[in-house]
């Protein structure tokens, strides 16, 4: 059974749009002191500030938004290393109180405290049996043979 296929449906691998890959803009270093410079006074830009920023400097208002979007990224990323690099170690661990159990070769507990709970327990629990709910015969006059 064979079916066309319309023509403008057809996938083609040699389309030169969708081909070719976009290459990295590159940035004059007076384009870049630029952006940095302004970048410095304010972190956002509202529309018409970005489209008179690209327009100065001769870019596109998508290549001023992703600047500044990259920059900000960056400007986090620096921002959290620092905040790392300050932060002693110690305070990256997180303490935990553990009950000493022996000391000196000596046992500092009793039996009974490790095998019952020194806290009670807030809520009563009861047994679980997973399969109960599976198979109940005596509700509603199932049975195990399958009957409904």
């Amino acid at each position: 059974m064979d079916q066309q296929i319309p023509q403008n449906c057809k996938f083609e691998e040699n389309n030169s749009k969708s081909s070719k890959k976009r290459s990295r803009a590159a940035f004059s270093h007076a384009q870049v002191y630029e952006l940095e410079r302004r970048f410095n006074l304010q972190r956002y830009l509202s529309g018409p500030e970005r489209a008179d920023l690209a327009g100065a400097l001769k870019l596109t208002e998508t290549q001023v938004k992703i600047w500044f979007q990259n920059r900000r990224y960056k400007t986090k990323r620096r921002q959290m290393a620092a905040e790392l690099a300050t932060t002693p170690t110690t305070a990256l661990a997180k303490r935990v109180a553990v009950k000493v159990l022996v000391r000196n070769d000596e046992r500092q507990y009793n039996a009974e405290e490790l095998l019952s709970p020194s806290v009670p327990p807030l809520y009563q629990s009861f047994p679980y049996y997973p399969y109960m709910f599976c198979f109940q015969p005596w509700i509603s006059g199932n049975t195990l043979s399958g009957g409904l």
